[in-house]
């Protein structure tokens, strides 16, 4: 089973995700079959100020296995974006559902998500791919 899904609605799922708190300005271009480039506009508070800065990553499936999906993520910046720090901010939107393994190595639990839980109980996913317009989610019948 395959499910398409246009980017610019996954951009407008995330948008609403994350409800402009932290990250806003979301936008994905295709890279590669493998790869896509996530550029967004973070938010960062501190004690006295608040100051935002554009961040482009290009972000690769490395794995999937069952629920949990592997990226990597390779910035385009002069400056090498801070994941821990980032999930820090965002820790009440993302809770569980990413997990960072290294400096580039993301682990994300879509089982946590809960509009993917209904699926996952009855599809296992097996890849996720990019074509120029749409992110490819392939699932089989368990």
């Amino acid at each position: 089973m395959r499910l398409k899904i246009p980017y610019n609605e996954f951009e407008q799922l995330l948008s609403k995700y994350f409800q402009q708190k932290l990250i806003s300005q979301i936008n994905l271009a295709y890279v590669d079959e493998s790869t896509i480039q996530v550029s967004a506009v973070v938010k960062i508070k501190l004690k006295v100020m608040e100051a935002t800065f554009p961040v482009k990553e290009n972000v690769s499936v490395n794995k999937v296995n069952g629920s949990d999906v592997t990226l990597t993520h390779q910035t385009e910046m002069a400056i090498d974006l801070k994941w821990e720090r980032v999930l820090e901010l965002c820790e009440d939107v993302v809770k569980d559902m990413l997990e960072v393994q290294d400096n580039n190595t993301l682990l994300v639990h879509l089982d946590k998500i809960d509009k993917l839980n209904t699926v996952l109980e009855i599809a296992e996913m097996q890849s996720i791919g990019f074509e120029p317009d749409y992110i490819n989610l392939c699932f089989v019948l368990k």
